[in-house]
């Protein structure tokens, strides 16, 4: 994110460190750990913050030992890398909503981050969006100035017009954002199996669309001063929002492909890595997936039933559309079983006039809806 500011007189800012390292470990406790209570971290005492993020570290569900020392030497970047969490998750539901599987469960328990039972389509999405959300959370904190370690460019250059006297700064955020998330979210993966393989390319994927969309920034401009006057002006690169990352990322999981490991495991070789699993009619070795695709190694259950083995919480109850045939229509999201219409009248008060004096009349409105329900 670049920032320009346009100066009318000078401006002082002042800004308390104690209290933005208080804000750091209130955000590490709210975002990660909503289990444990909120750590009493004084802003009086030079060392509480150090000590406050060593014990909510400490006491983080399923975190590995690289995690955890990274946790302990970079709370505020934790923090970030929370919220980038929490907007993966929400944009998950968001984007498979009217799926059999819409991400139900995804980020609902207490430890940190979330591993997929199986390597379907689906955890291949799950991966790659959370690994997108935290690269455009971090970068979206560096950007702000949040993070201490992710230090701006000291070049600065004038506006080529004489006319706008802004000064730009430029932040790393985006280099900065995609190296923490990799190094954060891939050191998970410490068996070096073919799940791992398909996770750090997911991964990789995630952080390649995320960046990608950080190139579509949009100026922004805020004015400063008396009634409006604009005598101080701070304009930004905004970055684009999550959402588009997430329809890059559907339209991915619609294109995933299936893989295999080269060579087996059963020959032992000391390399393997991925390969586009071939039909049968094809023999031989396919190619390796391209650095842009998504991609699994099982296919999907139905997701029809419930089943914990396989992370369904099955379509039962579910709201479907009759008049879709997409995912989200009563046929296939109900899986055949067929749905139950329940039809509903709501009363309400319309068209209201105000007569003089002092008296207001409304007709009286009925609104019928139809809601269908998978069996």
């Amino acid at each position: 994110m670049l920032e320009c500011v346009r100066r009318a007189g000078p401006v002082v800012r002042a800004s308390t460190k104690t209290g933005q390292n208080f804000l750091i470990t209130t955000r590490l406790v709210f975002f990660l750990v909503p289990f444990i209570i909120l750590l009493s971290v004084r802003d009086s005492v030079s060392g509480a913050v150090s000590l406050g993020a060593h014990l909510v570290c400490a006491r983080v569900a399923g975190l590995t030992d690289k995690q955890r020392a990274m946790c302990r030497s970079s709370p505020a970047a934790i923090a970030a890398v929370g919220d980038g969490l929490r907007l993966a998750y929400a944009e998950c539901r968001s984007q498979l909503g009217g799926y059999r599987w819409n991400c139900s469960g995804i980020g609902d328990g207490n430890d940190f981050g979330h591993v997929m039972p199986l390597a379907t389509r689906e955890a291949a999405f799950t991966y790659a969006i959370t690994s997108a959300g935290v690269t455009h959370a971090l970068s979206t904190a560096c950007a702000r100035g949040d993070l201490p370690a992710c230090g701006c460019s000291s070049n600065r250059r004038r506006s080529p017009s004489p006319s706008e006297q802004f000064q730009w700064g430029g932040c790393g955020e985006a280099a900065y954002g995609a190296r923490f998330a990799r190094r954060f979210l891939d050191s998970r993966e410490m068996e070096a199996d073919a799940r791992s393989l398909m996770n750090l390319h997911n991964n990789r994927v995630g952080r390649k669309v995320s960046e990608v969309v950080k190139d579509l920034v949009r100026r922004e401009c805020k004015c400063h001063g008396v009634s409006g006057s604009c005598a101080l002006r701070t304009c930004w690169r905004a970055l684009p929002p999550f959402r588009a990352v997430g329809a890059a990322l559907r339209e991915k999981y619609h294109r995933a492909r299936l893989v295999a490991p080269h060579p087996p495991p059963a020959t032992h070789a000391p390399q393997t890595h991925l390969v586009i699993r071939r039909s049968r009619q094809n023999a031989g070795v396919g190619r390796q997936p391209r650095k842009s695709e998504l991609v699994y190694l099982e296919p999907s259950p139905s997701y029809c039933e419930a089943d914990p083995a396989t992370g369904s919480l099955g379509t039962h109850g579910r709201h479907c559309n009759r008049t879709s045939r997409g995912e989200e229509g009563c046929e296939t999201l109900c899986c055949g079983r067929g749905y139950n219409t329940v039809r509903t009248e709501e009363e309400t008060k319309c068209n209201c006039r105000f007569h003089w004096c002092c008296r207001v009349s409304c007709d009286k409105c009925v609104t019928r809806s139809e809601v269908h329900i998978c069996k």
